[in-house]
Parts: structure tokens; sequence; C-alpha cells
């Protein structure tokens, strides 16, 4: 495990962590769930590259809609860290919803909801909607303005260049955070989008 015990975590999170990891990769063998294995990979790329999404998330209760959620990622991981955040992860597959209820189970979540849906069908309004590089910016924004409220915004990853896809987002205001993951080469960009 690579894991070490640090003071600004807690060991009930650390040890959630660990679940999430065994869990990934117990079902992983069954469901290909993600196509990283290695731990260090999954720790890096998954866990930690979800928790960039808090440079943007107020320390304060809110309802969270993690559109496309397929294992997890970036909710479970934001909803371990952070109880104050109301974490739905919506994914259409039942294979991925099956490892995902399994696992709000697992790490006896009071904060989470699984629905297997499709983002235009939830009816539900949250505060804060994100995803991992599901769509482009615009699409994103379009697939899922239905889920927003009022005073709301939408984070989302991107990881390679998206410039060409900001230009096609006129009337939006967009922020945007750049991150270096430990390890490995590539940046991370954490896009903020308000209508």
């Amino acid at each position: 495990m690579y894991f070490k015990r640090e003071e600004n975590f807690s060991d009930n999170i650390i040890d959630k962590f660990i679940v999430y990891l065994k869990e990934l990769k117990k079902w992983n063998r069954a469901y290909s769930l993600t196509s990283i294995e290695d731990e260090r990979e999954i720790i890096v790329k998954h866990f930690l590259d979800s928790l960039l999404y808090l440079s943007f998330i107020p320390n304060r209760p809110a309802q969270v809609a993690d559109v496309g959620s397929g294992a997890g990622f970036p909710g479970v991981p934001l909803a371990i860290v952070n109880p104050l955040l109301t974490v739905t992860l919506i994914e259409p597959s039942w294979k991925k919803v099956a490892f995902l209820k399994n696992l709000k189970k697992r790490l006896n979540f009071n904060n989470v909801e699984v629905f297997q849906a499709r983002a235009e069908d939830i009816q539900k309004k949250f505060d804060i909607v994100l995803s991992r590089a599901l769509w482009s910016i615009k699409d994103f924004v379009e697939n899922c303005k239905h889920l927003i409220k009022e005073e709301g915004f939408f984070l989302i990853s991107k990881s390679k260049r998206f410039e060409e896809e900001l230009k096609l987002c006129d009337g939006l205001k967009i922020e945007i955070k750049e991150f270096k993951l430990p390890f490995f080469s590539g940046k991370r960009y954490i896009v903020k989008i308000k209508r």
C-alpha cells in the first residue's frame, strides 16, 4: 500500500481510501471499472486527482452531483474527505452502479446517493455539478444546465488542450486552476463555470 498516515488526514479518512482501493481492485478484475490497475497510479490519478475539485468547493454544506461517476471519481473521494457535502453519483451503467452501491455500503456513507440514470433524466437541482472530462465544456453545460441551482456552478476536469472548447463558451463565466500531479508528467485543469 502506498498510503502513509499524515497529520492532515484522519485515520478514518485513510481507512476509507484503503477500503476503496481494495474494492476497486477486486471489482476491476470482473467488471473493468478502470484501465488503471497500479496502486500508485490509482491513488494519484484517481484519488488525488478527484480531490483537486476541492480548490473550488467551499467548506460548507452543499448538494453535489457527479455526472458520469463511473467508478466513483470524483464524487466518492470528495464525500470521504468532506462529510458536509451530499454527493449524488449519477451513472447509467448497471455494473458501475452495482459497484457504487456496494462501495456506499462498505464505507457506511450517509452523505452519498447513487442513481442509475443519464444526467438528462435527473430532475433534482444541485449547488455544484461536476464531471471528469465526460463531454466538451459546452456540451457538459448544455446537457446538465437543468441540474444546477440559480447560484450554483459547474466543475469539470481537463487534462489536455481545451482552449478550442473555451472559444465555444461565449456568455459563460469561466475560472481555471492548473495543477501538477505528483510522480507523473502532465497537468490537470479544474474549470469552474457559471452561467
